[in-house]
C-alpha cells in the first residue's frame, strides 16, 4: 500500500465476512463534495489514480482534502453516481484514511452493522391501478392503463436514525408528549361513488351550532392515536438522545399514525429508494420483480403513480408515505391503488382497432354521442311543471354532480361548457389518399332563447391554438437498461390546398407515414381508434356578427383527401356513433346526424349534430326573515320578533336561486340549532319552476310562509320558545364539458336568524 502521488491503493475487508460475496465500488471525492472517480474493488483491492483529475503533484496526498465511500454495486445505476448526496441511497461506508508509520494508508474493516443492509434479495410486487368513473348512468371502479407506477422501498429505520440530527430527535418528546397542536394532514382516500353530496352524509357533518374547544379537538386527535407504553414515555422523557433514537427504532410502527400528522418529520424518518419504475397494461396491472436490500424478514414498499396529462409526466398519487406504506409487505400479493385525480382518463384497449375506412364519432368528453337529444320537443322537470325544449341537451351524469342533481337515462336536461374534446375514432386503413384530413366546423342555430339565428358555418378553433397527439417509445440508456420517454407530433391545423384548418388523421401507430417518428416502439398515448380529434372553448363560440353567447350551436365533422379536397360523395356507414343503450359497440350513424343532399341518398358530406351551449353563472342570495310578510329588523344581537306587540304573526323565509337560461339546480337547507334539519322549510329543484311549497317569483327569488310553530318544533314551547337558524342555500350549474360539471358556475349563500316572542 505505497503512498504514491498518482495512486492511492486501499485492502478492503469486512469486519464479519458477509453470508454472500458483495460486489463493491469505491467512491472518491474531495473534501468539498467534487467527485473525482469511481473503481471497482477487485480481490479486495481499491485503487484510485489520481492524475490531472485530483490536481496531484509529486507531492504527498493529504488524506484529510479527500473522501471514500464504499458501496455494493448490485444495482447497476449507482454507476452514474456523481455527488454524495445521490450516492447516499445505496448506504454507502465511509472509512478514515489513516497514513500508517511506512507513509501508507489504510481504513479499518468495513462494520457489520454496514454490511448487514447490502445484501439484496427478491420480491415480486404487483398489483392494480384503477379509478371511479360515471358511463351510461353506472358508476363503475375501472382501470387506469399507461399510468407510470413508481415501487419504493423505505429504508430500514436502524440504518438513517443514527443519521439524525440531534435536534430532530429532540422535537419527538416534546411533540409526542406534550402535543401543542395536532396537523390534520389530508390523506387522499378512493372517492366513493356516486361522488355527490347526499343529504345524510351532510346529517352526519358538524352542525354549524355545535363547536368544541380546542383542548377537545386535540384530546379527540390524540385518542385515536396508539397508546404508548409507560416504558416508551419515560423514555422519551428521559432526555437521553441515544436511548430515544433507539426507542424510536425498536417501536418504529407505533409511531407512524403519530409521525403521519407532522409532515416535516417525514423527510428525516422516510428515505424511500425506488426499486424500479414499470407501466400499467390495459388492465390496469402492474408487475415487477425487484431487489431490496435484506435488512428485515419483508420489504416496505410504498407506491407513487404518474400520469401523461397533456404529453407532461404529472404526479396524481402520491400519499402521505407513514400512512399509505405496505409494511413488511407480503411480496405477490395485490396493491390496489385508486386514483381521484379528475384529469386523469380510463377506458384501456390494447388491440382494438376500427377496422377499414370507418369514422367513429364516439363521444364528447365522457358523453357519448348518442346521448345528446337532436329532436325539438318540451318536457318538465321532474316534480315541477314548467316544461322546456331539450333539443342539444343529454341525459349524462358528469363528476362532481350533487345530490340535488340527479339524472336519469332520457331525461335530456343538460347544455355543455367549458372546453369540451370531440372524440372520434378512425379505422386503421386511415389515413390514405381517399381519405386524408378531417376538419371540425360550427355555426349558431339559435340563441339561448332558442330564437332563429341566421350565420354559416366557421373552422372550429383548437383551444391549445394547435392539436397534437402524444406517443411514448423505449430506449436504452447509458447502462444498458430500458428507459421510456414522450414526444408529440402535430395533427392540426394545416392548409392544405384551396382549404385551412385541416388536421391529419392519426395512423395506427406513430411510426407510420406521414410521421414516422425515429424512436423505438412509439405507441399512442391515445390510440386512434379513439383519438382526442379536437378540444376547443366553447365561451368562444361566435355567430355571424361576431357576437359570442349561450345557445344551440351546430357541429360538422367533413373529410378531405390528400391534396386536401374536400369529399362529399362518402357512403353514409363510413360513419358510426356509439350503441345507446351500450357505448362499448357502434351502429351506423342515423340520418338525423349525416348532412345528406336528399332524404334517400346513400351518401352523404359529412356528420352533423347539434349541442346546446351554456357558460352563464347561477345566481344566490339569501334575504332576512319576513314577519307577516314584511321585512324584519332584527337588532343587532340577530333576534327576530315573531309575535311583534304581542301577536303571532307568519313567517316567510325567501331566497334567490337563478340562473340566466335557468341550467342551475337548487338546495335551500334550513337547519335548527343543534336539533337537526327543519324539513318542511327544505326545497330543491331546477331554477325555472317552483319547488316544494316554495312560490318562484320574479328575479328568480323564491318565498313560503311558515307558521312560528313549524319552524321552531320542539323549541316553541307554547308560544314563548326561541331558536337559532341557519340557512344553506347551494346553486349548481348544469354544463358540463362532457365528462365534469363547471362547478366553477356555482353560487351558494349561508345565512343565520333566531326567533324570539
Amino acid at each position: 500500500m505505497a503512498n504514491d502521488a498518482k495512486k492511492i491503493s486501499l485492502h478492503v475487508s469486512f469486519e464479519q465476512t458477509p453470508q454472500q460475496e458483495i460486489s463493491l465500488l469505491g467512491f472518491l471525492f474531495y473534501c468539498d463534495g467534487r467527485f473525482l472517480q469511481a473503481q471497482p474493488v477487485r480481490e479486495n483491492l481499491l485503487e484510485f489514480t489520481l492524475g490531472d483529475a485530483a490536481g496531484a503533484t509529486n507531492a504527498p496526498v493529504n488524506p484529510s482534502e479527500l473522501r471514500v465511500f464504499l458501496a455494493p454495486a448490485t444495482d447497476k445505476r449507482i454507476a452514474s453516481v456523481k455527488s454524495i448526496e445521490a450516492l447516499e441511497q445505496y448506504k454507502p461506508y465511509e472509512p478514515l484514511l489513516t497514513p500508517s508509520a511506512e507513509g501508507n494508508f489504510s481504513i479499518l474493516p468495513i462494520p457489520s452493522l454496514i454490511t448487514q443492509f447490502w445484501p439484496f434479495c427478491s420480491c415480486r410486487v404487483t398489483g392494480k391501478v384503477s379509478k371511479w368513473f360515471f358511463v351510461d348512468g353506472i358508476w363503475e371502479d375501472r382501470p387506469v392503463c399507461k399510468a407510470r407506477v413508481h415501487i419504493c422501498n423505505i429504508d430500514a429505520i436502524w440504518y438513517w436514525i443514527y443519521k439524525i440530527p440531534d435536534y430532530i430527535i429532540a422535537k419527538v418528546p416534546e411533540v409526542i408528549l406534550n402535543p401543542k397542536e395536532i396537523i390534520k394532514f389530508p390523506i387522499p382516500q378512493p372517492d366513493p361513488p356516486p361522488f355527490a353530496t347526499s343529504r345524510a352524509a351532510l346529517e352526519q357533518t358538524k352542525s354549524i351550532f355545535r363547536t368544541f374547544s380546542e383542548e377537545q379537538r386535540q384530546m379527540d386527535a390524540i385518542s385515536a392515536l396508539p397508546e404508548l407504553s409507560a416504558d416508551i414515555r419515560q423514555t422519551l422523557a428521559s432526555g437521553n438522545l441515544n436511548r430515544i433514537r433507539e426507542t424510536i427504532a425498536a417501536n418504529y410502527a407505533i409511531f407512524h399514525p403519530w409521525f403521519c400528522l407532522w409532515p416535516w418529520w417525514w423527510p428525516w424518518f422516510y428515505h424511500r429508494r425506488e426499486l424500479a419504475v414499470v407501466y400499467t397494461d390495459a388492465a390496469g396491472r402492474f408487475d415487477k420483480q425487484v431487489s431490496y436490500w435484506c435488512t428485515g424478514d419483508k420489504p416496505d414498499i410504498y407506491i407513487w403513480v404518474e400520469y401523461l396529462i397533456g404529453g407532461v409526466w404529472t404526479t396524481v398519487y402520491e400519499p402521505p408515505i407513514p400512512c399509505h406504506t405496505f409494511w413488511d409487505y407480503a411480496c405477490g400479493s395485490p396493491i390496489n391503488i385508486h386514483i381521484t385525480d379528475p384529469r386523469v382518463a380510463g377506458g384501456c384497449c390494447c388491440d382494438c382497432p376500427i377496422p377499414g375506412d370507418e369514422v367513429w364519432v364516439r363521444a364528447v368528453g365522457s358523453t357519448s354521442i348518442s346521448h345528446i337529444n337532436q329532436a325539438s320537443y318540451t318536457q318538465a322537470p321532474p316534480g315541477q311543471s314548467v316544461a322546456y325544449n331539450r333539443i342539444g341537451l343529454t341525459d349524462a351524469a358528469a363528476i362532481y354532480d350533487p345530490s340535488f342533481l340527479p339524472t336519469a337515462v332520457g331525461d335530456f336536461k343538460r347544455p355543455f361548457g367549458g372546453s369540451p374534446t370531440f372524440i372520434v375514432g378512425f379505422g386503421n386503413n386511415l389515413p390514405n389518399n381517399g381519405v386524408y384530413y378531417y376538419r371540425w366546423s360550427y355555426k349558431k342555430v339559435k340563441d339561448a332563447g332558442l330564437i332563429n339565428v341566421i350565420d354559416s358555418y366557421k373552422p372550429l378553433q383548437p383551444s391549445a391554438g394547435i392539436t397534437s397527439k402524444g406517443y411514448e417509445f423505449t430506449y436504452v440508456d447509458s447502462h444498458g437498461d430500458t428507459q421510456f420517454g414522450s414526444n408529440t407530433v402535430k395533427l392540426g391545423p394545416f392548409t392544405i390546398g384551396a382549404n385551412d384548418n385541416l388536421y391529419i388523421i392519426p395512423t395506427e401507430r406513430p411510426d407510420m407515414a406521414p410521421f414516422s417518428v425515429p424512436e423505438a416502439n412509439p405507441q399512442w398515448t391515445e390510440p386512434s381508434y379513439r383519438n382526442y380529434s379536437i378540444t376547443f372553448n366553447s365561451d368562444d363560440l361566435k355567430d355571424a356578427s361576431n357576437m359570442k353567447g349561450d345557445g344551440l350551436y351546430e357541429f360538422k365533422l367533413e373529410l378531405f383527401d390528400k391534396t386536401g379536397a374536400l369529399l362529399t360523395n362518402i357512403p353514409k356507414t363510413t360513419f358510426k356513433v356509439p350503441e345507446y343503450s351500450n357505448a362499448g359497440f357502434s351502429v351506423n350513424a342515423p340520418d338525423a346526424l349525416l348532412d345528406l343532399p336528399s332524404p334517400l341518398s346513400t351518401v352523404t358530406s359529412g356528420f352533423n349534430i347539434l349541442i346546446r351551449v351554456d357558460n352563464s353563472a347561477c345566481s344566490a342570495d339569501i334575504y332576512t326573515v319576513l314577519v307577516n310578510h314584511t321585512s324584519s329588523s332584527p337588532d343587532c344581537c340577530g333576534f327576530v320578533s315573531y309575535k311583534p306587540g304581542g301577536v303571532e304573526q307568519p313567517l316567510d323565509l325567501t331566497f334567490q336561486a337563478a340562473h340566466p337560461n335557468n341550467f342551475a339546480v337548487f338546495e335551500f337547507l334550513v337547519e335548527r340549532g343543534t336539533c337537526g334539519y327543519v324539513d318542511i322549510a327544505g326545497a330543491s329543484g331546477m331554477v325555472i319552476d317552483s319547488a316544494d311549497g316554495y312560490i318562484l317569483g320574479g328575479g328568480g327569488v323564491y318565498d313560503k310562509s311558515f307558521t312560528p310553530a313549524q319552524l321552531l318544533g320542539t323549541c316553541y314551547n307554547s308560544g314563548v320558545g326561541k331558536g337559532a337558524f341557519a340557512e344553506t342555500l347551494s346553486v349548481a350549474a348544469m354544463a358540463t364539458d362532457g365528462t365534469y360539471r363547471l362547478t366553477a358556475k356555482d353560487n351558494g349563500d349561508v345565512a343565520a336568524f333566531a326567533l324570539e316572542p
